[in-house]
């Protein structure tokens, strides 16, 4: 299996098929028979330090200075993988995510802007 291929940038869905986000990075564990996969990453700082370190830690300091640090970026442990093809489907729950977790902030705090429904 070619990771970059077969597994980086591919859509991420809940358990209900609700979308998370893209695997942005795969996380690797080196051992005596070779290469293990751990766990994929999924979050922007990520995304972004693949692009530019400078630019990811940027991000990361702006996710930190949002108040939305806690639990990014977002690992999805090889075990929760229900399965790869033609999206990753992972055994968790789009509200114990961080994705659910900016949508519910996102869902409270914009109907108090002006003009908002």
């Amino acid at each position: 299996m070619d990771l970059v291929r077969d597994i980086e940038d591919k859509l991420v869905l809940d358990r209900d098929g609700r979308e998370i986000g893209r695997v942005d990075r795969v996380l690797l564990e080196l051992r005596a028979d070779g290469p293990h996969v751990v766990a994929l990453e999924i979050g922007p700082a990520v995304l972004a330090t693949r692009l530019s370190a400078r630019l990811g830690r940027w991000i990361a300091a702006l996710e930190y200075a949002l108040g939305y640090d806690g639990g990014r970026p977002f690992q999805v442990p090889v075990d929760a993988i229900i399965a790869i093809q033609p999206h990753i489907r992972i055994d968790r729950a789009f509200s114990d995510t961080p994705a659910g977790t900016i949508e519910a902030a996102l869902r409270s705090w914009l109907p108090r802007l002006p003009g908002a429904r």
